[in-house]
C-alpha cells in the first residue's frame, strides 16, 4: 500500500487522507479500475479509526474520485468521472448508502396506502404550527422508550430537517448569543448559525469530547454538542464529559443544543445518557429522521426546555410548520407500528457482527 502518513497538528485526520488519497488518484497510483485498500488496511496503516477513513472516502466519492460497489469494496474512476456522469446517475449512486438493503420499504408502502384510506382528504390539510399531535405523541412515547425522555408533546416542534431547527434555535436564543461549536463539526452547523446572524466559537475534540480546558474557558451562551459519533471525527463524549457539559451550563446559566441525530444505532450495551436528561431545563434536544429512517422524508423535531414555550409562542408561533401532513401521518404511525424500532434493532445487530 502506498505509504500515508497523518502528520499531528495537521488538521483532521480524514482531510489529511482526502488530499493525500486524491493526489494519488490523480497521479495515477491507483489506475482507473483498480481496487482501493480496505478501510480496515487504511485504518491499521495510519493508527486512525475506521470512521475516519470512511469520512475520507465519502468525500472522494461524492467529487468522482472513487465509487463504492457493495460487497467489494472502493474503486478508482476515470478522472474527471465526476463531470462526465449525469447527476440522475451520481444520484442514484448515492442511494445504497443512504437507505439500508433491509429496510422495510413493504410496511412502509403498507403505511402509506393505509395513511391515505384512512385519512382521506385530510392529508390536504394545513398542518398545526409545530406538527400534527399525531406525530408529535408519537415522538413523545418514541422517546420515553428509546432514549428516557420524559416531555410532553406540547414541548415538541417539528420541522423540516436539521438545518431549518438550527435557524429557529438562532432566533430563539437570540443572534446576540455566542455559540460555541465542537472542532471539528459538522460544517451546515456552523454555516446554518453564521447565515442566521449569529458568532460562533470553535472548541476543540479531545478523545473523548470537548477538552476540558477549552470548555473552562468557554464563555458562549449556548453549546451545539454531537454527543455520539460527532462528524466527521467520529468522536462519541464519555458519560464524564456529558456530566461536564451539564455543569458547564448549569453553572453559567447557558443553554445546550443536543443534536442527537444518530445515537439510536449504537451498537452498545444500554442506553446511551442523554444531556437532556441529565440537565432538561437547559437542553434544546434535536433530531432528525434522515438516518434512522429515511433522508427523503426531510423531518426532523425539537424539544424545548419548558422555560422556553412561553418565549417560543410569543416571538416564533406564527411560523407554519413545513413538513406536509401526509408525510407526519406516515411517519406517526411507522414508529407506532413499532416498524421503527425494529429496523433499528436490525442495522444494530448487522453493525455488531
Amino acid at each position: 500500500m502506498t505509504r500515508f502518513v497523518i502528520e499531528p497538528g495537521g488538521g483532521s485526520a480524514y482531510r489529511q487522507l482526502y488530499t493525500q488519497l486524491k493526489d494519488a488518484l490523480a497521479a495515477g497510483v491507483y489506475p482507473p479500475g483498480s481496487r482501493l485498500p480496505s478501510k480496515r488496511a487504511f485504518a491499521s496503516e495510519l493508527g486512525v479509526s475506521v470512521i475516519t477513513v470512511e469520512h475520507a472516502l465519502a468525500l472522494l466519492s461524492d467529487e468522482g474520485w472513487i465509487e463504492a460497489r457493495e460487497r467489494s469494496g472502493f474503486y478508482a474512476l476515470p478522472h474527471g468521472a465526476a463531470q462526465s456522469v449525469p447527476r440522475a446517475a451520481l444520484e442514484e449512486m448515492s442511494l445504497p448508502q443512504s437507505i439500508p438493503a433491509d429496510f422495510p420499504f413493504s410496511a412502509l408502502c403498507r403505511i402509506m396506502r393505509r395513511t391515505l384510506a384512512e385519512k382521506g382528504e385530510r392529508i390536504l390539510a394545513k398542518s398545526p404550527p409545530m406538527g400534527t399531535m399525531e406525530l408529535r405523541g408519537a415522538i413523545r412515547r418514541y422517546l420515553a422508550r428509546s432514549r428516557g425522555l420524559d416531555v410532553d408533546e406540547e414541548q415538541i416542534l417539528i420541522g423540516s430537517g436539521a438545518e431549518s431547527l438550527y435557524s429557529l434555535v438562532v432566533q430563539l436564543l437570540g443572534r446576540e448569543t455566542l455559540f460555541a461549536l465542537e472542532d471539528p463539526c459538522w460544517e451546515k452547523i456552523r454555516r446554518a448559525y453564521e447565515a442566521n446572524g449569529a458568532r460562533c466559537t470553535p472548541l476543540p475534540l479531545g478523545g473523548d469530547g470537548i477538552a476540558d480546558e477549552a470548555l473552562k474557558l468557554c464563555a458562549a451562551g449556548a453549546l451545539h454538542v454531537t454527543p455520539y459519533r460527532s462528524y466527521p471525527s467520529g468522536i462519541t463524549a464519555s458519560s464524564a464529559r456529558r456530566k461536564a457539559y451539564a455543569i458547564w451550563a448549569e453553572s453559567r446559566g447557558a443553554w445546550l443544543i443536543e443534536d442527537d441525530y444518530c445515537a439510536e444505532l449504537a451498537v452498545v450495551r444500554g442506553r446511551i445518557e442523554t444531556l437532556a436528561s441529565l440537565l432538561p431545563e437547559r437542553t434544546l434536544y434535536l433530531s432528525t429522521f434522515s438516518k434512522t429512517v429515511a433522508p427523503s422524508f426531510r423531518t426532523g423535531y425539537l424539544v424545548l426546555p419548558r422555560a422556553l414555550m412561553a418565549e417560543y409562542r410569543q416571538r416564533l408561533g406564527f411560523y407554519s410548520c413545513s413538513v406536509p401532513v401526509y408525510d407526519q401521518y406516515v411517519l406517526a404511525a411507522f414508529i407506532d407500528s413499532g416498524e421503527l424500532e425494529r429496523s433499528l434493532s436490525r442495522r444494530r445487530k448487522k453493525q455488531g457482527i
